[in-house]
């Protein structure tokens, strides 16, 4: 794997990568991903989390074929969005990866794919920590984002990741999705919890926190999301972007 891993690492020299990770699933961290990547301006987002490809779902791209010329395989364009993932390469058939074959999946992912004049490739990583990360690591130089929920469970199993990140010199940004409701006349709502595990978190790792709220009206954008324009978008763009920019 020699070769492609050096093609690969060819393929980001010069660009910003940023990794979304979650220590469970269920956080929201493929939306996280796409909302990140539809808001940072000339940006490719690599779908590497191979075991469930939910960016495709998100996209409307199930059932899609990337494809291939002689630069490799082609983004998925949405406006001035790229888009790769292995859902592009097997279609709607499911893929179950034994042992450090994820690593090689990935590494031959971003090898062949057009990343053209990006200047930002925003990965989504599968939940945990696995052979993922181990392989993006050996790629580039990442700056992670960390997605939880307020949930007691669901910070205290994301420390996991925060721990890690902070022993291999890193700082992550956490985000803190589905946080807060608004209900109007400047009430708000926390159905899953306050946000004092995850400040707690944040302080003991020295990472800065973004609370994303719960906008009811996503669900309707599952198969359109660039199409979103919504709270959650706008939280990302003012609060999460300027970190990475």
């Amino acid at each position: 794997m020699e070769p492609l891993r050096q093609l690969a690492k060819e393929k980001l020299r010069g660009k910003k990568a940023i990794a979304v990770m979650s220590a469970k699933g269920g956080v929201g961290k493929s939306l996280v991903s796409a909302l990140l990547a539809l808001s940072l301006r000339g940006a490719v987002l690599v779908d590497l989390d191979v075991h469930t490809m939910a960016t495709t779902k998100l996209f409307g791209l199930e059932g899609k074929l990337h494809e291939v010329t002689k630069k490799g395989i082609e983004p998925f364009k949405l406006g001035e969005l790229g888009v790769v993932s292995l859902g592009g390469i097997v279609k709607d058939k499911y893929v179950v990866l034994p042992g450090g074959n994820a690593g090689e999946v990935m590494e031959s992912l971003v090898a062949y794919a057009n990343l053209g004049d990006a200047n930002y490739v925003v990965f989504d990583l599968p939940p945990g920590l696995g052979d993922e990360v181990l392989t993006l690591e050996r790629l580039t130089d990442f700056f992670p984002v960390v997605v939880t929920t307020p949930s007691a469970v669901s910070v205290k199993v994301v420390e996991y990741v925060m721990r890690y990140l902070n022993e291999r010199g890193k700082r992550p940004l956490l985000v803190v999705n589905m946080a807060y409701m608004d209900c109007g006349d400047g009430k708000v709502a926390r159905p899953f919890g306050d946000l004092k595990n995850a400040e707690d978190l944040a302080k003991r790792y020295n990472a800065p926190v973004v609370e994303l709220p719960i906008d009811p009206s996503l669900e309707s954008y599952i198969g359109k999301i660039h199409e979103y324009d919504g709270v959650v978008k706008g939280k990302v763009k003012k609060e999460l972007v300027p970190y990475l920019t």
